[in-house]
């Protein structure tokens, strides 16, 4: 009964589309590339992409950075992506801005 009980917490809490502190009250941008769905979200010169789909592929940090300069119409700095295939951060140089 216990490990049920885990299990659907994991379940439950994978789906989670909530930001860390940092990013809080900013509303995402859904944004979908190659079939992986991500949470855009941009707070000044640096934006968080969240998957939202189940996914056991390789790619998914390049398919995290296209949804982030897609989401946000920023390009990413050089060498700032980080993260994992589950949340990934970047620092953001925007035209304009």
């Amino acid at each position: 009964m216990v490990r049920c009980l885990c299990l659907a917490l994991i379940l439950t809490v994978s789906a989670c589309d909530s930001p860390g502190t940092e990013f809080a009250g900013i509303p995402p941008v859904r944004v979908e590339i190659d079939g992986s769905t991500f949470a855009v979200r941009r707070k000044g010169g640096e934006a968080q992409a969240i998957r939202l789909n189940r996914e056991y592929r390789a790619g998914t940090m390049t398919r995290a950075f296209r949804a982030i300069e897609t989401g946000t119409g920023c390009a990413i700095r050089p060498d700032t992506l980080r993260g994992d295939p589950a949340v990934a951060y970047a620092r953001l140089t925007c035209s304009g801005s």
